[in-house]
């Protein structure tokens, strides 16, 4: 008897949070290429999914079920707006938004303090949340083809975590990306070449 009581209640733990996984053991997981595939199952067995040329209004709605995506691609949806609900997905390790017309990025980014690698390439991004400073565990930022060529003071934070940026396809001179290497010397940047520009 007592055994089979330890036995639901380490089952119910486990039900109540999933236990994040480690990059290797991620990638063995089966990726949902649509929401449509991912719909067809249960829910919480869902921890990798990726949603291409959603046409879909209420996105954010669709997402917030996966309680335990730990990570989520979503690529070429117009969008102006990361979703606020992908901020409560706080099990999420990888977040790509790609292509996706992206203006900003808001401050309740820092809800995603799990993160490793964050993904924004080929949108329309200028600048970057000082919030950003809260993602300690960020290892990889890719920014390629966006507008971005100062990052916010308070980015000094994650330089003991953040290991690559890339910034390719996002001109700038040799001025802006000096600053950007002494902000973050530890960290290996990818840049384009260097412009005569701001």
């Amino acid at each position: 008897m007592k055994r089979f009581a330890i036995v639901l209640i380490c089952f119910v733990v486990q039900i109540g949070y999933a236990q994040l996984l480690d990059s290797v053991s991620l990638s063995e997981l089966t990726m949902y290429k649509s929401l449509q595939k991912a719909n067809k199952v249960s829910p919480d067995s869902v921890y990798r999914l990726t949603v291409f040329f959603k046409k879909e209004k209420n996105l954010g709605e669709a997402l917030i079920k996966f309680t335990n995506l730990q990570e989520l691609r979503i690529k070429s949806v117009k969008l102006k707006e990361i979703p606020p609900q992908v901020f409560e997905l706080k099990q999420l390790v990888i977040l790509e938004v790609s292509n996706c017309q992206l203006i900003e990025i808001p401050n309740q980014i820092a809800k995603l303090s799990n993160l490793t690698h964050l993904i924004l390439s080929r949108n329309y991004l200028v600048n970057l949340p000082s919030a950003f400073k809260y993602l300690k565990k960020l290892e990889y930022l890719d920014i390629w083809s966006n507008s971005i060529v100062v990052f916010p003071d308070e980015m000094a934070e994650l330089k003991e975590t953040l290991r690559i940026v890339d910034m390719r396809v996002i001109y700038m001179n040799d001025l802006r990306k000096e600053e950007l290497q002494k902000l973050l010397p530890n960290t290996k940047f990818y840049f384009s070449q260097s412009c005569d520009c701001h």
